[in-house]
């Protein structure tokens, strides 16, 4: 208890504590004010730290969720170790089977130059080209095949017609003018195929009185030589010529400089290192040389060719020139994966094959003597599995925010969320995304339900797995809708995909229509490019909201048919839950919000803290005004009752 001196000491006053009275006063006026604002601020503390579990709840079922993603109910297997079979776009891959057969191995080129007594021994300067393609070996440069029959006659701008079939042999085209003729103002435009069966063309101007004129580009097939508005006299004979290397167009040539500080072993090898396609390694031989080694990528079409150009000032980079001497270095020839699948021949520049089975890789790593089985089947056991766990991953958060937003009751306690709009609306989209419609998978909307999948009181889900299994059989696509999303069509002639990583179209069914040159796509025109192969497609409008993002390829002409974009179960609450617990989402908000009421009702603390000093400072003089008049008072009647003292006395 306080102790008022001033009291104490002014005994001709009230005798009263003062102080302690005012304290009493002021806290018994500013106490349930104070009391209901620390309420407040513990209830908000508490809220905040519930929508902090909420967010690691949140997060986790993203990262949870996230590794559902093109999951499938189908499993791979394979009849020979030879080869294993993987599953690489779920969205597409179908069951089948097919017998394969491992011919031929993919491998690199690789290139040896010998002889060096160290790595750091000066060999050179200048520059080293380096081109990827095919060292032919099927032939040497003075063979050569007619494309079409001697004595050709010129029309303007018209077609020689069909070449002669002359797929085994590679080489450069060559135009002899006939003798007494004369085409030199006659400029040809040969279209075709590099080795590495690239497009490519290439326009050449042809010769005088019997002259020969060749291309610059190595050509594997012709489909077309025209010539132009302006035509010479006299025939032509058209030929190709075989070549010991044709280029492939699709891979960039690359330009090395080797100076005075790398014109060494391992100078070059570092230089060598920094082209993609292309690694360099020194070896130590053990005789007292080394050798620098070079590979390519896998595929023959992927063979390298040196062509080097020596500073006159610093000679001896020729070594590793390979234009005529390709055949002394190398060790091994780059050569093509060789299968037989099903009876067919095909081949392919690695050994892991992403485009033989749609949404399969098939990866080789050792030749076979006879056929062998791969496959991909229905696994419903596996199936089930991946859909209860999916389930009972949504069932964890879901029974953590229903314990935090318990409503309470006379027999249980609110929960601290109870009356948060925030985390009670993420509970229900979470809810509304789990049981709702599912579109771009068909005509038809999907539900989790159509496999079995049913809501509980709660909230939580649960799964029959007998119902789950004839479902399945029934349309396996649902089990798609959930885990995959995808790109489809109703006709079988057309590829629909992404256009690019970023595609995100708006899911749902789209109409098509297409006269083979011209597209729209829900009504928008489309675009339509070529790539460098020669293969055309459509684009969607990139204006087009809805349908941005959309490539579709025409196996033949489409006049009409129906896109469909369907974003799974798994990617719809992924992208929710990214959204909600970004900096600018609803839970981040809402804390934020809860935070900023907390300083609120601090600064009300603040006002409170000062109305009590205010309060006292009142009460302090006003008693003090008090005290003041009652020892006034006192002090008179102290008088008068001396005074009657002294007249009774008389």
């Amino acid at each position: 208890m306080a102790v008022d001196y001033l009291s104490a000491i002014n005994q001709g006053g009230s005798g009263l504590n003062i102080t302690q009275i005012v304290d009493s006063l002021v806290e018994a006026e500013t106490s349930p004010q104070r009391e209901q604002i620390n309420n407040k601020i513990e209830a908000k503390t508490l809220e905040i730290s519930a929508m902090s579990q909420v967010a690691v709840e949140l997060d986790k079922l993203k990262s949870n969720t996230y590794t559902f993603a093109n999951k499938t109910l189908l499993t791979t297997s394979s009849a020979n170790t030879a080869a294993s079979l993987s599953i690489t776009t779920p969205s597409t891959a179908v069951a089948f089977q097919s017998d394969v057969k491992v011919s031929n191995l993919a491998t690199s080129q690789t290139l040896e130059f010998s002889g060096f007594s160290l790595p750091s021994a000066s060999i050179g300067s200048g520059t080293i080209t380096v081109d990827f393609g095919n060292w032919i070996t099927n032939g040497t440069a003075s063979d050569s095949d007619s494309l079409f029959d001697a004595g050709t006659t010129l029309t303007a701008s018209t077609s020689l017609g069909t070449p002669t079939t002359h797929s085994d042999l590679g080489g450069v085209v060559r135009i002899e003018t006939a003798s007494s003729g004369n085409q030199s103002s006659t400029t040809f435009t040969i279209v075709g195929t590099d080795m590495a069966g690239n497009a490519i063309s290439e326009s050449i101007t042809g010769g005088g009185d019997g002259a020969a004129v060749t291309t610059s580009n190595v050509f594997k097939t012709v489909t077309s030589i025209t010539p132009g508005s302006t035509i010479g006299t006299g025939g032509i004979k058209v030929g190709h010529v075989a070549s010991t290397f044709g280029q492939n167009t699709g891979k960039t040539s690359s330009v090395v400089t080797i100076g005075s500080s790398t014109n060494t072993l391992a100078g070059v090898a570092g230089s060598l290192n920094t082209i993609s396609g292309v690694t360099a390694n020194i070896i130590n031989k053990g005789d007292g040389t080394y050798s620098l080694v070079v590979r390519s990528d896998t595929g023959v079409n992927s063979a390298v060719r040196l062509t080097v150009s020596e500073d006159s000032s610093d000679l001896g980079l020729s070594v590793f020139d390979t234009n005529s001497d390709n055949a002394s270095h190398q060790t091994t020839a780059a050569l093509d994966a060789a299968l037989v699948v099903d009876g067919v021949n095909i081949t392919r520049s690695t050994n892991s094959i992403t485009d033989l089975f749609d949404g399969y890789a098939l990866d080789v790593s050792s030749v076979t003597t006879s056929s062998f089985r791969v496959s991909s089947s229905l696994d419903k056991n596996s199936a089930f599995t991946t859909m209860n766990e999916f389930i009972d991953t949504l069932n964890k958060t879901r029974t953590k925010l229903n314990e935090l937003t318990q409503i309470g009751t006379d027999t249980v306690e609110a929960g601290p969320l109870a009356r948060n709009v925030a985390v009670n609306s993420i509970k229900k989209e979470i809810n509304n995304l789990a049981t709702g419609p599912i579109k771009g998978f068909g005509t038809n909307s999907l539900y989790l339900s159509q496999l079995g999948v049913r809501t509980n009181q709660d909230g939580t889900l649960t799964i029959n797995e007998t119902t789950f299994n004839s479902q399945l059989d029934a349309n396996s696509t649902v089990f798609d809708a959930i885990f995959n999303t995808m790109f489809s069509s109703s006709s079988t002639y057309l590829k629909v995909e992404a256009s690019s990583a970023t595609s995100n179209p708006t899911a749902g069914q789209y109409s098509y229509q297409s006269d083979g040159s011209s597209a729209t796509l829900d009504g928008s025109s489309m675009t339509s490019t070529t790539d460098s192969s020669g293969n055309s497609y459509f684009l969607s409008n990139g204006l087009s909201q809805n349908t941005r993002g959309i490539k579709i390829t025409e196996n033949q002409t489409v006049p009409s048919a129906y896109i469909y974009y369907g974003k799974s179960l798994v990617d719809q609450i992924s992208d929710y839950l990214e959204n909600t617990l970004k900096a600018s989402g609803d839970l981040r908000k809402a804390e934020s919000s809860a935070g900023g009421l907390i300083s609120d009702y601090n600064f009300e603390l603040t006002e409170v803290d000062e109305r009590v000093t205010s309060l006292t400072e009142r009460y302090k003089s006003q008693f003090s005004a008090m005290e003041s008049a009652v020892t006034s008072l006192k002090s008179t009647g102290d008088y008068l009752t001396s005074m009657m003292d002294a007249w009774n006395k008389d």
